[in-house]
């Protein structure tokens, strides 16, 4: 179960990322040179990655970091026909939403991998991230690098609240 709450957490971070970058890229405010931060630590023992997470905050490249009201969304990780799975969904206040569906793994105690698939314009975009996590009560970090087919790739890092 543990395995697999990770993954699913995996493929949140993915979902999230490719959404960000999707609503980001008519970001006219300027990013600061601090870096995103960066989460580790995984599970607390008997804790399950599973849920809906509610979009808290979300940084890509550099701070500041973005979140509601401009932007909002969520993540689901779950887990169905022996796969586990993560949709996002990032709103960015006046844009249609974005959606992001597909799967993830969890190689290590903290880290993850997300793959999956974003619709830019009609057209569907393969997104993956790899990156570390950490769930606490009820909170989840995680941190990576975002790598979008035709984009170069970027740090980013996404909290959410269930």
């Amino acid at each position: 179960m543990r395995r697999r709450a990770a993954v699913h957490m995996t493929w949140l971070l993915g979902a999230v990322a490719a959404a960000i970058v999707v609503a980001c890229k008519s970001s006219t405010t300027p990013h600061q040179p601090t870096p995103c931060p960066s989460y580790s630590g995984g599970l607390s023992q008997g804790d399950s990655l599973y849920g809906l997470y509610q979009l808290v905050s979300y940084c890509l490249d550099t701070l500041p970091a973005y979140g509601p009201p401009k932007i909002s969304g969520h993540v689901t990780l779950s887990h169905a026909m022996a796969v586990d799975s993560f949709v996002a969904v990032i709103v960015n206040q006046g844009q249609p939403p974005e959606s992001i569906l597909g799967t993830y793994t969890h190689p290590l105690p903290d880290s993850i991998h997300v793959t999956g698939v974003v619709k830019v314009s009609g057209f569907p975009v393969s997104v993956e991230v790899p990156g570390r996590f950490m769930l606490q009560q009820n909170t989840l970090s995680v941190s990576g690098r975002l790598a979008v087919t035709g984009a170069s790739p970027h740090s980013l890092s996404f909290v959410g609240a269930r």
